[in-house]
């Protein structure tokens, strides 16, 4: 399991930036997106298993950064999305492995099941993925072409291997340059997702977002 890790590395992290307005009193109007893939390992049947990207939690199976978007959605009260592509990736790790290798040397952004149509909804914008190759996935990339997020805030999450956000804070910023980005976002190693601890750091993390000044 955690040779998966190494083989989904990545390099550093930017600088933060603010943000103004408590998040819970605009519940109503966020929304968690988040691309997870998990992939078919064998756990061991024991609740908190945690490994590259998947994990089992409370007697489920869950991408790790799908266990923090559902983290988030149950502290701000917000709404989930979740990015999902019409031809579905390999669940085998290796397979994968070079399907997302193959995708980003084609700079393939594969079609999305869904797209939002009610953006207008919605102020703030949490944002979820892992880093594949040094980069966002591919699904990531296809939703941020898709969909225009002029005016609203982003905050990225990611569950890493490593590397934290790698470039993702850039790509973000070069897609959606009328969005304002905070880059204050928060990356928990893979292996570290499943503690006991996780909620207490989201909740940490969302706290420190309120009260930071833009």
């Amino acid at each position: 399991m955690k040779k998966i890790i190494i083989l989904f590395l990545f390099v550093a992290f930017g600088s933060l930036n603010a943000m103004a307005e408590p998040i819970s009193n605009h519940a109503q109007r966020t929304l968690i997106v988040y691309f997870s893939q998990p992939e078919e390992v064998k756990l061991e049947g024991v609740d908190g298993v945690s490994g590259a990207s998947i994990l089992q939690k409370n007697n489920q199976i869950l991408g790790s950064t799908q266990y923090l978007a559902q983290v988030i959605q149950r502290h701000t009260g917000g709404e989930l999305f979740r990015i999902e592509t019409v031809i579905a990736y390999p669940t085998q790790h290796e397979p994968l492995l070079r399907y997302a290798e193959q995708e980003l040397r084609d700079n393939r952004h594969p079609e999305l099941k869904a797209k939002i149509d009610n953006l207008a909804d919605y102020d703030r914008i949490f944002i979820g993925y892992s880093i594949w190759w040094y980069k966002m996935p591919m699904p990531v990339y296809s939703f941020l072409q898709q969909h225009d997020l002029s005016g609203k805030i982003l905050i990225p999450f990611t569950s890493h291997g490593g590397s934290r956000f790698s470039d993702s804070l850039r790509e973000i910023k070069r897609l959606q340059p009328d969005a304002q980005l905070i880059t204050q976002g928060l990356a928990i190693s893979r292996e570290d997702v499943a503690d006991e601890s996780t909620v207490t750091r989201v909740s940490d993390w969302l706290n420190q977002l309120a009260n930071v000044q833009q």
